[in-house]
């Protein structure tokens, strides 16, 4: 195992050492108010850091989500610095990510006419390895500006056709632009993976990388035959094209079923074996995220491969941000603690 290979490892698996047990879970369930979480995750967690200049008084839900988002940023960053360089190129993708994040949250701006609010929220400590110029993305204060700062890189072309005329900006095509960027994410992702990688190290990351792309795609599926009636068309169209688990022919079958029961029956007899509790409203970004949160865990334990862990770490961070972003929602809207637990994956 080469030098860098075996540094990543042994760090992201310290890291995740010090990630939160069900001992801390158990402790923020008990917590009445966003304050009191954030003063139990910034001294007794490994948050005490990033939380370290922090009120526990003073704080409020969005300031502590966008603290913890960007920790989440500054650890990838740590890990990114031990790369190898030939693999360089795959875990830019993973600032790529971040990246994409920042357009949207721009985009969300200028909609909402709040665009002179977004540089506070800005992870500028990662510009140095952006493909954009950072700091210009707070100057943004049209489509065009937009357009002007990531000209250079191949999100212009992913955005340039849903341009909209300066003062037009609330005619934004939102979701045609996130899923533009995500399925040209995605695309990048596995020819990456294709192009730089061979044998056990290849198959293991298209192993992991398809399968979040099909549990995106399931999640999209159920949500439109639950909650909106549009046709099989504008359902395939929102999809990224991806084998995973299922066939194609299994895929198909599912966008053209009738109704979210059809669906569910459907997803019950494919190789995911997934059967939904009896309720009302199902929440299936749990399920899917469970599968993910499974399947990383694995990963992290028992693979080798040091792309192959740093992968599954970031799974692994994005659903503890999840948890404790469902734990201050749950405080905020005065939920028991035992639905609270209910929602929580670790």
């Amino acid at each position: 195992m080469a030098v860098a290979a075996g540094a990543i490892i042994s760090k992201v698996r310290s890291m995740y050492g010090e990630h939160l047990n069900e001992r801390d879970y158990s402790e923020l369930l008990r917590k009445r108010s966003v304050g009191e979480i954030a003063g139990y995750l910034k001294q007794e967690t490994h948050y005490r850091e990033a939380l370290r200049n922090v009120r526990e008084n003073n704080v409020h839900r969005g300031q502590l989500e966008d603290i913890l988002r960007k920790d989440l940023f500054r650890e990838l960053v740590r890990l990114y610095r031990y790369a190898d360089s030939k693999d360089e190129a795959y875990y830019h993708l993973f600032i790529e990510e971040v990246e994409i994040d920042v357009i949207l949250h721009i985009l969300r701006m200028l909609i909402s006419g709040r665009i002179q609010d977004a540089i506070a929220e800005l992870p500028v400590f990662m510009r140095e390895y952006f493909s954009y110029d950072l700091m210009k993305m707070g100057t943004v204060r049209s489509y065009d500006d937009l357009l002007d700062v990531v000209e250079k890189t191949y999100y212009h072309k992913v955005l340039l056709p849903f341009r909209v005329n300066k003062g037009r900006e609330d005619n934004i095509d939102y979701a045609g632009c996130e899923a533009a960027l995500i399925r040209a994410y995605y695309d990048r992702l596995i020819r990456e993976v294709q192009r730089s990688m061979s044998g056990v190290l290849r198959k293991d990351l298209l192993e992991m990388h398809t399968l979040d792309i099909e549990l995106n795609n399931l999640a999209k599926i159920y949500r439109f035959k639950r909650y909106y009636n549009v046709s099989q068309e504008v359902v395939m169209e929102s999809l990224v094209p991806v084998e995973g688990r299922l066939r194609k022919s299994t895929i198909m079958e599912m966008v053209n079923a009738a109704d979210d029961q059809t669906f569910q029956k459907l997803l019950a007899q494919s190789r995911y074996h997934l059967r939904f509790e009896e309720e009302d409203n199902i929440d299936i970004e749990w399920y899917m995220d469970n599968i993910r949160y499974q399947n990383a865990r694995r990963k992290l334990y028992y693979s080798q491969k040091a792309p192959v862990v740093f992968s599954a770490y970031a799974v692994l961070q994005k659903n503890e941000l999840t948890n404790i972003i469902r734990i201050i929602e749950g405080v905020r809207y005065q939920v028991d603690s035992d639905t609270i637990a209910s929602m929580l994956i670790y």
